[in-house]
């Protein structure tokens, strides 16, 4: 399931992207969405705290708080959100700030396309889905080279207390020769 959390002040903004994103039969679809729509930026923090989310959209103007303080709330809860950015002006200092500060994936101007929003949300989801995957293979990577880290420490450790113990001649045969 793909969570999508979506803050609007507008509840027919939210409506409609709500209808758009649980369309299947509209490509390209957004795969398994359960959709959650908030017009206060508090409420959804307040969400955000308790559930996981895969993607965040939000409108940039709202009375509230704008887009750009709630994305960046959002990025210190759930660093892992995605998060995308609606917005019908073209407030230049406002997108940079929403880019620097709440690290947003995407920028669409309203009005959007259903096809082209839908496939930016994917575009997210794959980026956020290689991020993650990235994240473990590192994690994978850093474990395996601590377990070879203790293992050379050990060698080290025999080395010191019995020189030459770890260097083995070995003949042509595979037998072990001694000095």
């Amino acid at each position: 399931m793909t969570t999508l959390l979506i803050l609007d002040d507008e509840p027919h903004v939210l409506s409609a992207l709500r209808r758009m994103l649980l369309n299947q039969a509209a490509m390209p679809a957004v795969p398994d969405p359960h959709v959650v729509t908030f017009t206060s930026p508090h409420d959804a923090i307040e969400f955000v705290r308790s559930h996981p989310v895969d993607v965040v959209i939000s409108d940039y103007r709202m009375p509230e708080m704008d887009g750009a303080t709630f994305l960046a709330m959002v990025r210190k809860i759930n660093p892992d959100a995605a998060r995308i950015m609606l917005s019908a002006f073209t407030d230049l200092d406002g997108i940079v700030r929403a880019i620097n500060d709440a690290g947003i994936f995407r920028f669409v101007a309203k009005p959007w396309t259903d096809t082209d929003l839908r496939a930016s949300i994917i575009q997210v989801l794959q980026h956020r889905h290689l991020v993650l995957e990235n994240r473990l293979l590192a994690d994978q990577v850093r474990a395996q080279n601590s377990v070879i880290s203790r293992q050379q420490l050990e060698l080290a450790r025999l080395e010191a207390e019995t020189p030459g113990i770890t260097h083995v001649l070995w003949s042509d045969d595979g037998g072990v020769m001694l000095e």
